[in-house]
């Protein structure tokens, strides 16, 4: 596991000793330049004429190098006060919003997903309404700022997804260590990506002696679509590139945590079999349609979720009412919902087919029988539901 320690104020100091040795350096060469490039032959001889050009010719390739060096040098300490610029601000701006709780006891971080490196207020009012106001009304909502980057996704310029979580995980750290000191109650928020940064704080801290760890009953964590999670993340599946994430959110952790799944996202309820294409299919028109929607959930969809309880976790799974598959279907103008809800009873024993939810999905031996059943269903609902009406010129009329 790798960190990035800064010190901006040492920066600082060694950007100033840096250049106070280059304006040495270039008052140096500034005073030797004349001397050394006029060098006089001591007498009229051929020979004396040759090493006095030859002393003169050195001198001027040493001055043309040390331009080449001082241009390095000027370009490096302009590179490390950039740098030290860059984390100044990065601390400055998540200290700011600690200090903004100053006198508050309830504090909960809230971290965006892949592409939101700093949630605005209406992301974190509608995680609080949706996810915190059961058990964390009362907490104080801080964005917590991290990079939440994926190259290529966020831009050619990006920091690919492992250093974007790396850097993101060492930020929280911090945050989660100087909250807890001062005895703070932290509630952890991750979707997405931040989510798969929470995990991995999570086994960092697990990994922790005891007496190094915040207190259990300090700091909770809320894990939004959470790739790693236990229960079909898409990173609990070895994939390629992936390999230092290809792991489960703990579920020995000491803290308090929830994991919150919509059905058929693919980031956190994948198939647990991807050879199975239709499921496959259903994932990747789940992930367009629904894993964009978790921060935005109504509190009622999160209220009606399945719960199970597994240590210190709690899953909620909440449950899709329309099938991703039958997407395309949908698109269709004026038959395409009628249609896709007399094909759903059908379709979506075999979507269900390729994943893992004991005792909410079915499984290869209740298939058969779900199909069977969806027969009389499928017919009757678009009945029910209706068809656009004939038009008032149509059979009955002749046409």
């Amino acid at each position: 596991m790798s960190f990035v320690i800064t010190d901006p104020d040492a920066m600082a100091t060694a950007a100033d000793e840096l250049q106070g040795l280059g304006s040495s350096l270039q008052a140096t060469n500034a005073a030797v330049a004349g001397p050394t490039t006029s060098v006089l032959p001591p007498a009229t001889d051929s020979v004396s004429v040759r090493v006095a050009t030859m002393l003169d010719a050195h001198a001027q390739q040493y001055q043309a190098l040390s331009a080449q060096a001082e241009l390095f040098h000027n370009q490096f300490v302009e590179t490390l006060i950039t740098a030290k610029n860059a984390y100044a601000e990065t601390e400055a701006s998540n200290a700011a919003a600690m200090q903004s709780t100053t006198g508050t006891q309830k504090i909960a971080l809230i971290m965006g997903g892949t592409g939101n490196p700093s949630p605005d207020l209406k992301y974190m009012t509608s995680i609080q309404q949706a996810y915190l106001a059961t058990n964390y009304s009362d907490y104080t909502l801080v964005s917590l700022r991290t990079p939440e980057q994926f190259w290529p996704i966020t831009g050619l310029g990006s920091e690919t997804f492992g250093k974007s979580v790396y850097q993101g995980m060492a930020t929280l750290n911090s945050a989660i260590l100087t909250q807890t000191a001062a005895g703070n109650h932290v509630v952890v928020v991750g979707y997405s990506q931040s989510a798969t940064i929470a995990s991995l704080e999570m086994r960092y801290l697990q990994a922790l002696p005891a007496a190094l760890r915040p207190s259990q009953d300090l700091l909770n964590f809320v894990l939004l679509a959470d790739p790693n999670n236990p229960m079909g993340g898409i990173l609990t599946h070895f994939i390629p590139g992936f390999g230092a994430f290809h792991f489960a959110t703990p579920l020995t952790t000491s803290y308090a945590t929830s994991i919150f799944t919509l059905q058929y996202d693919a980031i956190a309820n994948f198939p647990a079999n991807w050879l199975w294409l239709p499921s496959d299919l259903n994932a990747l028109f789940g992930f367009l349609d629904l894993h964009h929607t978790m921060p935005f959930v109504s509190a009622a969809q999160v209220a009606a979720a399945i719960q199970q309880h597994v240590g210190n976790m709690t899953f909620y799974f909440m449950q899709t009412a329309q099938l991703p598959l039958l997407d395309p279907v949908r698109w269709i103008p004026i038959l395409g919902n009628p249609l896709a809800d007399l094909l759903q009873p059908f379709i979506k024993p075999i979507a269900d087919f390729g994943y893992y939810a004991p005792g909410i999905l079915p499984g290869p031996v209740s298939i058969a029988g779900s199909v069977g059943q969806g027969v009389t269903s499928g017919i009757a609902s678009p009945l029910v539901l209706g068809f656009p009406p004939l038009a008032s010129n149509g059979l009955a009329s002749g046409f």
